[in-house]
């Protein structure tokens, strides 16, 4: 009976850490993002022709592109990049095709591209995942700086 009871008041403890757990989960993960200058894609893989951490600020001519590694649940997802100034001002959008992963552990490549005359302090990148046409939820916020020089 002792025992008995030390089993039911341990799986009191672990069940809330169990239901809790689902609760963190994403339908999808940003495993990595780089910004490059110029990508070329050959058989399912991206290569960057230069990759850097920081952009010219107001110049009209700048140009770059957003590599983002994804890892997906199985099911349709529709991936969206807000990008936003430093004082959280939606400036540019990038939307891309919907894509159909066949399994879970999906892996696959989002590429955009972005530029024109970018404010100067840094700007944001709220990535967003619909999966499954659910509600829209943020999957990744990244930061690239922007300066004059």
């Amino acid at each position: 009976m002792l025992r008995n009871l030390a089993v039911i008041c341990l799986l009191g403890l672990l069940l809330p850490g169990f239901a809790g757990a689902g609760k963190y989960r994403q339908a999808a993960y940003v495993t990595n993002l780089y910004f490059a200058n110029q990508i070329t894609t050959e058989a399912d893989s991206v290569q960057p022709d230069q990759v850097f951490n920081q952009l010219k600020a107001g110049d009209p001519g700048v140009s770059a592109f957003i590599v983002l590694n994804l890892l997906m649940d199985k099911g349709e997802h529709r991936f969206e990049v807000d990008i936003l100034d430093k004082e959280g001002t939606l400036f540019d959008k990038l939307k891309f095709d919907s894509v159909l992963a066949n399994q879970d552990d999906w892996r696959y490549t989002a590429t955009g591209q972005f530029g024109g005359e970018l404010p100067e302090g840094g700007i944001f990148f709220k990535i967003y995942d619909s999966h499954n046409a659910g509600a829209k939820e943020v999957i990744g916020t990244v930061r690239l700086m922007t300066a004059q020089w």
